[in-house]
C-alpha cells in the first residue's frame, strides 16, 4: 500500500486522469495545441506541489534517482532508455507530420443579447421587454389559449422544418444545418431564458448573432422579414406552453401555496377526451383535426401526412390481401417515426398507453375501430424460405429480376428515376416519386433485407408500389431483396461528424470527365441539402437531398467532382424533361454551385453561409445544364455574392472556371476546375494545408427552382492535403529521439556518480 501513497505515483495518477479528461471526456475535444498547453500547466502545478518542502521533494525524486544511478537497476535502466528514445521519437513524428483534423469550432449557445434592438421600425429595450400576451391574459384563460393555438399554427407553417414536430431540433431538414437547430425540449434551453431573448433571436436570426456566437453558420431566419411582431410573440407563447416550461424572469416570484400537481401515472387508463386532447396537441397540425391529412402544415410537406379516414396505410407486416396493419405496425410507426419525412418518433414524449389510445382513435377515423382482430383477416406476410447464404448467383438473379420488375420506376441503378414515362400518383392523386434505393437514409420503414422482402410482397398501399406475391415467386423476391441491399454499397453514406473534403495531390493533369478513373483516389464526402425554408421566396420541398464531393489538385489547378442524385433530367425541350415535368410549374435548367469565401478572414468569422454578406463576399462557381428549346449549351459562370438581398453578380469573364456535367441513371456528375491562384483579386486563392470553408447549392429545374428557390448545404471545409516529406519527418523524429537519448545518458552518468560517491 506504501506505493499508492508515494508522491511520484500520486503525481502520475493525477496527470493521467487530467489527460483522460482533456483528451477523451470533454466534448468538443480540445485541439492538440491547447491540450499540450493544459498538460504543461498541470505538470508545473503538480511539480510545485510535490516540491513544496525538501522532505516531499526528496521522496518524490528518490525512485527517479535510483532508476538513473542504482547499479543493480541496469536492466531496468536499459528498458527505460529504449522507452524514452522510442516515445520521444513517436511523439515528435506525430507532431510534425501533416495534421488533417478539421478545426474545432467553439460556439456560445446563448450569446449575451444587446440591451436594446431595432425591429419593426421601433426600438425595444430588451432589459424590460415582456410578452404582451402573458402580461395581459392569465395563462389558463381562453384568451391566452387562443393565442397559443395561433402560435401553434404559425410554428407548424414556418418552424417545423428545422425544429421538428417534437420541438427538439430534429426537423426533417435539420440534418443539413451546422449547428443543429435548438432543442426547445431541453431543460437547459428556453427554460433558462427570458422571453425577450427569444424575441431577439427570432426576429434577428442567424445574421444577428454577435461575435461570441460565431462561427456564423446559424440558419435561423431573420423572421422580422416574414412574421409580424405579434406573430413572433404568439410563437413564443406556444413554445413555452407546449414544452411546459416557464420563462425566466428577473423578478422573484412569490411562492405559491398551491400543492404540486399529482404525478401522471403512465399506466392509468385514458378516456376518449384525454386521447383526443393528446391527438390535438401532438398530431392534428399535420394529420388534421378530423384525421383527414389536412392539418395546417400538411400542404407544405412531401410526402403528405396520412389521411386516416381512408383506412389505407402504407407500411404493414400483413399480407397483400389484409386491408389493415396490426397494432404492432402502428406502434412501430408512431414510436419510431418515418425516416425521410416530417413524421418523428414519438417514443420520447408518449407512453405506451397514450400510443395505444392514438391507435384506437386512428381506427375510429377510418371507421373500423369496432372490428374484432379475427374478423379483419390480419394474416402476416409469408416469408417463405429465406436463403441461408448470399451467393453471387443469388445476386445475379436479383439483378435480372430487378430489371424486369423494378427498373421502370426505380431506374437502372435504383436511384428512383422513372424510365417508363408514367406519371405516378398516390391515393390522393398527388405526384409521387419512387424511392432512391441507393440512399438508406431516406427509406421510410425499411432497414433490413426481411423488410425489403415484405415491401416487395405486400407492396405499399396507396402508392404505385404493387404487391408481387401473386406474380413473382418467393425465391425471386428474396433475390431482389438481397440485390437491393447491395445498392447501398454504390454510394457514399451521409457524413456523420467529419466535415472535411480532402483534396488529394496528383502528378500530371487533372480529370475533366466525371467517369475518369482518376477520381477513385479522391475520398468522397456526402452532405445533406436543405431547401430554402429560411428566406423568401421559400422552397418547402425538393427531391434532391444530398451532395457527394471529391477533389483533386496538382501544381497548378484544383478540380472538384460534385454528384447530385436527381431523378429528373431538366433540360428544357428534351424528351426526358417533357416526361418529368410538373403541372403548373414552369421548368428551369438544372444547376449546381460551389461556394467559397472571396478571402479568409484570419479569424473564426466566416461569410454568411448563404451567398455571404457585405463584409464577407463569396465566390460562386455555378454550372447550368444545357437546353434543347431554346438551344443553349451547358455553361460555367463565376458569380460574386455579397448577401441574399440582391442576386449574385455574374462576371463578364468566367474563363478561369471550367465545368462539365453529365446526367445518367438519375444522377448529375459535374466536374469543376480552376487554377489554384488567379490574377483576379476577388478570387479565392488556394494554398496547401489551409482549411477553407466550402458550401454547395442545387437548383432542380423540374421543380422550377431558380434564384433563392434552391437547396443548399451549410459550410464545410476543403483541405488541399499537404505533400508529406517522409525523409524530413523521419529525420526530425530521429534527431529528437537521439537528443532525448543523449540527455538520458547524461542524467544517468551524473546520477551514477552520486551513487558511487
Amino acid at each position: 500500500m506504501s506505493i499508492l501513497k508515494h508522491p511520484l505515483f500520486l503525481a502520475m495518477l493525477v496527470l493521467g486522469g487530467l489527460y483522460g479528461l482533456f483528451a477523451h471526456v470533454l466534448n468538443p475535444p480540445l485541439p492538440q495545441s491547447l491540450l499540450i498547453q493544459y498538460m504543461v500547466i498541470c505538470s508545473v502545478g503538480v511539480l510545485l506541489v510535490v516540491t513544496f518542502d525538501n522532505a516531499t521533494a526528496a521522496k518524490f525524486f528518490s525512485p527517479l534517482l535510483a532508476l538513473f544511478g542504482e547499479p543493480k537497476l541496469i536492466l531496468l535502466r536499459i528498458v527505460a532508455f529504449a522507452g524514452v528514445v522510442a516515445g520521444v521519437g513517436f511523439l515528435t513524428f506525430e507532431s510534425v507530420k501533416p495534421n488533417i483534423v478539421s478545426p474545432v469550432e467553439l460556439r456560445t449557445v446563448h450569446p449575451a443579447p444587446p440591451s436594446s434592438m431595432k425591429a419593426y421600425g421601433k426600438t425595444f429595450n430588451l432589459l424590460k421587454l415582456e410578452n404582451p400576451y402573458r402580461a395581459e391574459f392569465d395563462e389558463q384563460s381562453d384568451e391566452y389559449q387562443e393565442v397559443v393555438a395561433e402560435g401553434a399554427e404559425l410554428y407548424y407553417k414556418n418552424c417545423i422544418y428545422c425544429h421538428g414536430d417534437l420541438l427538439d431540433g430534429t426537423g426533417h431538414f435539420a440534418k443539413a444545418f451546422t449547428p443543429r437547430p435548438i432543442n426547445f425540449q431541453d431543460v437547459g434551453m428556453i427554460a433558462q431564458l427570458q422571453e425577450a431573448f427569444l424575441f431577439w433571436r427570432i426576429t434577428k436570426g442567424g445574421l444577428g448573432l454577435p461575435r461570441e456566437g460565431t462561427p456564423w453558420v446559424s440558419a435561423m431566419p431573420v423572421w422580422e422579414e416574414m412574421l409580424e411582431e405579434d406573430e413572433v410573440w404568439k410563437i413564443i407563447s406556444f413554445l413555452y406552453d407546449y414544452t411546459g416550461f416557464e420563462p425566466r424572469s428577473w423578478e422573484l416570484e412569490e411562492k405559491s401555496d398551491a400543492p404540486d400537481p399529482e404525478p401522471v401515472d403512465p399506466n392509468a387508463e385514458l378516456d376518449s377526451d384525454a386521447i383526443e386532447a393528446i391527438y390535438m396537441k401532438r398530431c392534428s397540425q399535420c394529420h388534421g383535426e378530423d384525421g383527414d391529412g389536412l392539418g395546417v402544415a400538411g400542404d407544405r410537406m412531401y410526402p403528405a401526412p396520412r389521411d386516416f379516414t381512408l383506412g389505407l396505410f402504407k407500411y404493414k407486416t400483413t399480407n397483400a390481401d389484409s386491408e389493415f396493419p396490426t397494432d404492432d405496425d402502428f406502434r412501430q410507426t408512431i414510436r419510431e417515426g418515418l425516416t425521410g419525412t416530417a413524421m418523428p418518433g414519438w417514443k420520447s414524449l408518449l407512453n405506451d398507453k397514450e400510443i395505444d389510445g392514438l391507435i384506437l382513435l386512428i381506427k375510429e377515423f377510418g371507421g373500423w375501430d369496432e372490428e374484432e382482430p379475427e374478423d379483419l383477416g390480419l394474416e402476416p406476410i409469408d416469408m417463405a424460405s429465406k436463403p441461408a447464404v448470399v451467393t453471387p448467383e443469388l445476386l445475379t438473379l436479383g439483378r435480372e429480376q430487378f430489371l424486369k420488375a423494378c427498373k421502370e420506376c426505380h431506374g437502372n441503378e435504383g436511384r428512383g428515376n422513372i424510365t417508363s414515362g408514367k406519371r405516378l400518383k398516390d391515393d390522393s392523386q398527388a405526384r409521387i416519386w419512387p424511392r432512391n434505393l441507393t440512399r438508406p437514409e431516406t427509406w421510410r420503414w425499411t432497414d433490413d433485407v426481411d423488410e425489403v422482402f415484405q415491401r416487395l410482397s405486400a407492396g405499399i398501399p396507396g402508392t404505385p408500389m404493387p404487391e408481387h406475391s401473386t406474380a413473382m415467386k418467393a425465391e425471386d423476391r428474396w433475390a431482389i431483396a438481397y440485390y437491393v441491399m447491395t445498392l447501398r454499397d454504390n454510394t457514399t453514406p451521409l457524413s456523420k461528424g467529419d466535415s472535411v473534403v480532402r483534396a488529394v495531390r496528383v502528378a500530371g493533369g487533372l480529370p475533366t470527365s466525371p467517369g475518369d478513373p482518376a477520381w477513385d483516389v479522391a475520398p468522397a464526402m456526402t452532405f445533406s441539402f436543405s431547401p430554402n425554408v429560411i428566406k423568401e421566396p421559400r422552397l418547402f420541398t425538393s427531391l434532391n437531398d444530398m451532395v457527394t464531393v471529391r477533389a483533386l489538385y496538382n501544381d497548378d489547378d484544383i478540380a472538384m467532382r460534385v454528384d447530385v442524385d436527381d431523378r429528373t433530367y431538366s433540360v428544357p425541350g428534351s424528351e426526358l424533361e417533357r416526361q418529368y415535368y410538373l403541372e403548373d410549374v414552369e421548368a428551369t435548367r438544372d444547376a449546381i454551385a460551389v461556394q467559397l469565401p472571396a478571402a479568409l478572414s484570419g479569424t473564426s468569422e466566416k461569410p454568411y453561409f448563404r451567398q455571404g454578406d457585405r463584409k464577407n463576399p463569396v465566390n460562386m462557381w455555378t454550372w447550368t445544364a444545357p437546353s434543347v428549346e431554346p438551344k443553349l449549351p451547358q455553361v460555367a459562370v463565376i458569380k460574386d455574392a455579397t448577401g441574399q438581398e440582391k442576386a449574385p453578380k455574374a462576371r463578364a469573364d468566367s474563363s478561369a472556371l471550367m465545368a462539365n456535367g453529365e446526367w445518367k441513371d438519375g444522377r448529375w456528375q459535374v466536374v469543376f476546375r480552376r487554377a489554384l491562384e488567379t490574377d483576379a483579386p476577388e478570387d479565392f486563392q488556394f494554398s496547401e494545408g489551409v482549411y477553407t470553408p466550402v458550401a454547395f447549392a442545387n437548383w432542380d429545374g423540374v421543380n422550377g427552382e431558380e434564384g433563392l428557390r434552391q437547396s443548399f448545404t451549410a459550410w464545410y471545409w476543403i483541405l488541399l492535403e499537404p505533400t508529406e516529406n517522409p525523409t524530413k519527418i523521419m529525420g526530425i523524429a530521429a534527431a529528437a529521439a537521439a537528443l532525448a537519448g543523449l540527455l538520458f545518458i547524461l542524467i544517468a552518468w551524473r546520477a551514477r556518480r552520486r551513487f558511487n560517491a
